[in-house]
């Protein structure tokens, strides 16, 4: 939003901060193949090849991507009581970083008033799992398709 905004637009887009720890694995380890989530912890996780990475959290706080080990604490706990030997978790990796969300979590999709200009954001935490659903939608817009993927009652630009 704050580099449209240069443009002219008023985007609802706020920053969401969510947080993630990713774990090296080596041959010792028993680690999950396929990536899943505990419901009742509300940890996620995924393998990366020799990475195991959990993500759970995610706070409106502005721009701020400020992270201490002690917010990572759940992810753990959940993670050593779900895999005991699924990583080595002496050697944590934290991140946190800004994902961009409209307040009902879709997307803003389509063209802008300027005709080099399409959005494709505000996906929140389903970015990575929605991107190439929309880029695809957004593909044949641009292109003046009706797009293959059904897009009855989304709401376009």
């Amino acid at each position: 939003p704050l580099l449209a905004r240069g443009l002219g637009y008023r985007l609802p887009i706020y920053p969401v901060k969510g947080y993630s720890v990713t774990l090296p694995i080596d041959a010792s380890h028993e680690s999950p193949t396929l990536g899943g989530v505990e419901e009742n912890q509300l940890v996620a996780w995924a393998r990366f090849g020799q990475r195991l990475r959990l993500t759970a959290t995610a706070e409106f706080c502005g721009y701020d991507t400020a992270h201490a080990p002690t917010d990572f604490a759940h992810m753990l706990a959940t993670a050593r009581a779900l895999f005991p030997n699924g990583a080595d978790y002496a050697q944590p990796s934290y991140w946190a970083g800004l994902r961009p969300m409209t307040p009902e979590g879709t997307p803003l999709i389509g063209a802008t008033r300027h005709r080099n200009l399409f959005l494709n954001t505000g996906h929140g935490h389903m970015g990575w799992t929605m991107s190439c659903g929309t880029a695809k939608i957004l593909s044949d817009l641009m292109n003046g398709r009706q797009p293959e993927i059904d897009i009855t009652g989304m709401t376009l630009q």
